[in-house]
């Protein structure tokens, strides 16, 4: 969805990648594995946290 409206305004999406630490959109894939980091075994003992999957920056 972010990509598809960047794609539409480009110039409204370089200017947020300049404010962006990483510069790049997070990808389906890295919030995917994400959830599935989170829905395994070997994350046991964390409870009621917030996870950013944004890069360190949300619109």
């Amino acid at each position: 969805m972010a990509t598809a409206a960047a794609d539409k305004l480009p110039e409204a999406a370089e200017a947020i990648m300049d404010l962006h630490a990483i510069r790049r959109i997070v990808t389906l894939e890295e919030v995917a594995a994400t959830v599935c980091f989170l829905a395994g075994s070997d994350t046991g003992y964390i409870s009621g946290n917030v996870v950013d999957v944004a890069g360190e920056f949300q619109i």
